[in-house]
């Protein structure tokens, strides 16, 4: 049997070895990219990279019409990074450590399709590549960007109360400090809160633990983060009429097991209903906070 043009294009693919996270340049995708979406999304302008989003077995997909587009995010590079956007802390937008004073910055808005056949067409660049934690870490940012957690409005206006009954500073904004400071060395961090639901009756309460997992290679820092942890958040108490604080912990990844997942969901800084208003970075060249 003859191959189509679908099939030839299938196989330069799986001959090429493309994979999401894949990297070509900016000007590369420019042609196949409509006027009007160029326009609107990118001001008529290449940025500087466009890194593959699709999913590999969407990208290798053996019969070419099953998936005839591919899905690209564009890359603008900065010098500085913000630490809030590091680790996929931030589901808009996504830093990436690249080299000394080479970060690429991602923005969950600024993306467009092309057709799969024109991954042939383009080469990848040999000389900026994303190692394997960023590629994980890219494509849980994709997917967090859908199913990310939304906590109920009782239980965010309690967890960000600025003050409790004890004088404390709201847990969830002690715990988003504790993320910032501390996110390089985290592999992720994870919440669980009972009950699921809206709760009406103020002297209802929530209860809320906290679990937070070194990198493989941060494994020995745990006992440090646990004490800077428990310095900040302080221990399982009763927070308010309406909190309880079950407490917040910081153990190596192999310590968290298939039960813990059943009962924890992935927690970042911004997951919540609305976003805070100290969502932007700073500009280029002045020094966050």
């Amino acid at each position: 049997m003859t191959d189509t043009p679908g099939d030839e294009v299938v196989k330069a693919i799986s001959v090429a070895g493309w994979l999401q996270g894949d990297i070509v340049s900016g000007e590369g995708l420019m042609p196949h990219i409509p006027a009007d979406v160029l326009a609107s999304q990118f001001d008529g302008k290449a940025p500087d990279f466009w890194v593959l989003a699709s999913h590999s077995c969407t990208v290798h997909a053996r019969i070419f019409d099953d998936a005839p587009l591919v899905e690209w995010v564009a890359i603008k590079v900065k010098k500085k990074s913000y630490l809030p956007y590091l680790n996929a802390l931030n589901p808009r937008t996504l830093q990436l450590e690249i080299a000394a004073k080479q970060i690429f910055e991602l923005k969950i808005h600024r993306r467009v399709w092309t057709s799969r056949a024109v991954l042939p067409t383009q080469h990848r660049n040999a000389a900026v590549t994303l190692n394997e934690d960023q590629r994980r870490t890219f494509s849980f940012w994709m997917s967090h960007a859908y199913n990310r957690i939304a906590m109920p409005d009782t239980l965010v206006e309690r967890l960000k109360a600025e003050i409790g009954h004890d004088g404390m500073q709201g847990i969830a904004m002690l715990v988003d400090e504790f993320l910032k400071r501390n996110n390089h060395m985290l592999a992720s961090a994870w919440v669980s809160f009972n009950p699921k639901c809206e709760i009406q009756e103020p002297a209802e309460p929530y209860e809320v633990l906290f679990r937070f997992l070194t990198k493989r290679e941060h494994a020995r820092q745990a006992t440090e983060l646990q004490a800077e942890l428990t310095n900040m958040v302080g221990v399982s108490r009763q927070v308010s009429e309406g909190l309880i604080f079950e407490g917040a912990e910081v153990t190596v990844l192999q310590d968290f097991t298939m039960l813990d997942a059943e009962d924890f969901v992935r927690y970042n800084q911004h997951d919540w209903l609305s976003i805070g208003e100290e969502d932007e970075a700073p500009a280029e060249g002045e020094d966050p906070d």
